[in-house]
């Protein structure tokens, strides 16, 4: 998962420059790949927290718990910052005004996935046109949105529903006698797909020059 955050953070800040913004990879995504590599994770308790070994008989309420800690990671992404990218790859900033960071994503992804499969450079990223589909919903990023429902739903009491969504992504509820263990594997593959589903178009697309 931290790779696929830090690779997030160097391919937005490389889209952002082409793009004339200047951004570092840290300011997007609030993790630097040398500080890291030289400290380890030393500087970021959120990651060290995340890391302790999850039993497969974890509680319930442990398993929202490190949900929560999951969502977190990418809140540091600046909304305006996606917005302001967004704009001006021709999306109205009225449509989106409002928009949290998921569906900002969930945006920029259809948007590069168009991109990708024309085999279109970064050049082709700013346009004065409305972007086709910008809209619609991305089966890729699913589970990020179910990551969001989770680190709410004690607190709601919406529990069932969202592992009802759980379910819909493909995971066996019937495990969950024997602990939540099991749910935040899934979880935890499902969010590394989730950003690897935006990385891999925009790395692609800026490889092309």
């Amino acid at each position: 998962l931290l790779a696929q955050l830090l690779a997030l953070g160097e391919n937005l800040s490389g889209l952002a420059l082409a793009l004339g913004i200047e951004k570092s990879a840290k300011d997007v995504i609030g993790f630097k790949r040398s500080e890291v590599k030289d400290n380890g994770w030393l500087h970021y308790p959120q990651l060290e927290k995340l890391a302790q070994v999850a039993p497969i008989a974890m509680t319930q309420q442990a398993f929202l718990a490190r949900c929560k800690s999951i969502h977190e990671l990418w809140q540091k992404l600046p909304n305006g910052f996606l917005k302001q990218i967004l704009q001006l790859a021709g999306v109205p900033r009225t449509k989106i005004a409002d928009r949290a960071s998921l569906k900002l994503l969930q945006t920029l992804r259809n948007i590069l996935q168009r991109l990708d499969a024309d085999e279109e450079t970064v050049d082709a990223f700013k346009s004065d046109q409305v972007p086709e589909n910008w809209d619609e919903r991305s089966a890729e990023l699913a589970m990020l949105f179910v990551v969001n429902d989770l680190r709410i739903a004690d607190a709601h009491d919406s529990v069932g529903e969202s592992l009802q969504k759980l379910q819909d992504q493909g995971f066996d509820l019937a495990t969950l006698h024997q602990g939540y263990g099991r749910a935040l594997d899934f979880v935890l593959d499902g969010v590394i797909n989730s950003f690897d589903a935006i990385n891999t178009p925009l790395r692609r697309i800026l490889s092309r020059g």
